[in-house]
């Protein structure tokens, strides 16, 4: 279940699971990624965030409202099957 606005904290750290390509294909595997809050601005509704160690940027609410906070059963369960969460 995705995290609502409301409920962010700074240093949190929140996932980031959807599909991607697997490069110059079109087959898709799902990833996982790791994303950090710095900052929450509760008027303009935005937070400033580290997404998969890289600078920091600014997201919108509607960026934040699609982050997990924690690794849904489905993505663990493709996990534990040693396909990595692909496919």
């Amino acid at each position: 279940m995705a995290i609502k606005f409301e409920k962010l904290e700074v240093g949190m750290r929140l996932f980031d699971i959807h599909r991607t390509t697997m490069g110059n294909t079109t087959m898709s595997e799902w990833g996982c990624w790791d994303v950090e809050i710095v900052s929450v601005d509760r008027i303009r509704r935005t937070a400033k965030v580290i997404w998969n160690s890289n600078p920091a940027e600014e997201w919108s609410a509607a960026q934040l409202n699609k982050l997990y906070a924690k690794k849904p059963p489905s993505y663990l369960k493709a996990e534990a099957r040693g396909s990595g969460g692909r496919r």
